[in-house]
């Protein structure tokens, strides 16, 4: 996930580095400028070794979690994280959006307002993720769906208010360390995060079933919050950042022009995905359920390496914008598209071959037709191609487009599996999600061709008062 603390982290690596081996390849190869790509390979760096340790570990906790609580078991966790997923989604208020977009932009220039920024999002989490987790528990009974709506998944899902809670907070935490790009602390939070999770995920699943599961979600989501908190107490100091709480009503028009439209943008999207697994459980029930979601984590492969490179590159195409680097943020955001895509590809490539070996290591009975996993994983590339296109919208000044390009992925997503669930069950849904990520990169794209057209127009402009006011 880089910095910019030139004295700090740079002398790590040998000034020649970037000239030989693959970072003259990012440099030479792909357009990016020769110091955005130092900043690019060290941040990815980082993040590459956290991220393959920590999803390795959570990977893991998925494997043992279906092992360990059968199929029909399994499918009700997919369902339980997916509902907590969208509560802590419209809980989060869009804060780490916020705090990732203004700490970037301000951490050098203005250091005082990025801690005003800090001190808002840090009281709006605290109070959000207090009230949805009461909201969450109260609510409950009718959030189980499904012909295996019993007891047990009423308990699981009131037990899942713990994991919701600290998820929240846990939002504006990591946008703040992204946007201050410390992406070693991050690589080491979580580190020890996936192995905790899959140390719980054993242990509580094996003597407790469900709920001990969703319980040891909950218990890694606060190791996460307090591991997140010291980070960035040590990175705001590092900063000359002072976290304040006088102010922060004067910065609320970030909270109109970005949490606002990135709540309801999540909102929108979580609520459809929340929607068509409950709508494949009461058509096909859990077990069909239990097969999506194990051939989920091959579409979470596939996002892997470009969801590194996003965390790397939005930090970083921000700071540059907001230091007048028009040429420089348009080389780099063509580079990582091209990038990001290339690896997701690849990826999906290779998985697809292995698809059905992969599916057993959850078990035996987690079969998927081909259909199913070809389906998903060219959803996934077109998912890697839209995240990657997504940054030009995020660094503008609102995020209202957003929600209207998300409204749309979820019309298509549950019109799509409304027609085709009742006959084609599980693939249905991974045809779903094809047709919905397929518009968003048209979407996605025809945005991004806007905003560098504008940047284009605001850079000619800009070379063309320095020649006539030299």
């Amino acid at each position: 996930m880089l910095n910019d603390t030139t004295g700090l982290r740079a002398a790590a690596i040998p000034a020649a580095a970037p000239d030989r081996g693959f970072g003259r390849f990012v440099t030479v190869r792909t357009g990016i400028p020769r110091s955005a790509s130092e900043r690019l390979l060290r941040g990815v760096g980082w993040s590459a070794a956290g991220c393959i340790i920590g999803q390795s570990a959570s990977f893991a906790g998925s494997v043992v979690a279906a092992r360990c609580l059968g199929k029909e078991g399994f499918g009700q966790f997919a369902l339980v994280q997916t509902t907590v997923a969208a509560f802590s989604t419209l809980a989060s208020l869009g804060l780490g959006t916020t705090t990732l977009k203004f700490v970037s932009e301000y951490r050098t220039s203005n250091p005082q307002k990025a801690g005003i920024i800090l001190g808002l999002s840090s009281l709006a989490a605290f109070v959000a993720a207090a009230l949805f987790s009461a909201a969450l528990v109260l609510c409950a009974p009718w959030l189980a769906v499904g012909r295996a709506s019993a007891p047990i998944l009423t308990a699981a899902m009131r037990l899942s208010a713990l994991y919701m809670f600290f998820t929240t907070v846990n939002g504006y935490q990591m946008g703040a360390l992204s946007g201050l790009e410390a992406f070693r602390g991050i690589a080491c939070i979580n580190v020890a995060y996936g192995l905790a999770t899959l140390v719980l995920t054993w242990a509580a699943s094996r003597w407790f079933g469900l709920c001990g599961a969703t319980l040891a979600q909950g218990l890694s989501a606060a190791l996460l919050w307090l591991l997140y908190h010291y980070a960035l107490k040590a990175e705001c100091r590092l900063r000359n950042i002072v976290v304040t709480y006088c102010g922060v009503w004067k910065e609320r028009p970030a909270l109109y022009r970005f949490s606002v439209p990135s709540t309801t943008a999540c909102l929108i999207a979580s609520l459809a995905v929340w929607w068509s697994n409950a709508a494949l459980a009461r058509a096909s029930g859990y077990a069909q359920l239990a097969v999506f979601s194990a051939v989920n984590n091959m579409r979470l492969i596939v996002l892997f390496v470009p969801l590194i490179i996003g965390r790397v590159t939005t930090p970083l195409l921000n700071n540059m914008l907001a230091a007048g680097d028009l040429w420089g943020y348009r080389k780099t955001f063509c580079g990582s598209v091209a990038l990001s895509g290339s690896t997701g590809i690849l990826a999906a490539t290779v998985l697809a071959l292995a698809g059905r070996y992969f599916l057993h290591l959850f078990g035996k009975e987690f079969t998927g037709s081909s259909a199913l996993i070809l389906l998903l994983l060219s959803a996934a590339t077109l998912e890697v191609i839209a995240s990657s296109l997504y940054q030009a919208v995020f660094a503008g000044s609102s995020l209202w487009r957003q929600v209207v390009i998300n409204a749309v992925w979820t019309v298509v997503l549950v019109a799509t599996l409304q027609l085709t669930v009742s006959r084609h069950g599980v693939s249905a849904l991974a045809f779903s999600y094809l047709a919905a990520w397929g518009s968003s990169v048209i979407l996605y794209g025809a945005e991004a061709w806007r905003r560098l057209k504008q940047l284009e127009l605001r850079r000619s402009q800009t070379l063309e008062k320095t020649l006539c006011n030299p």
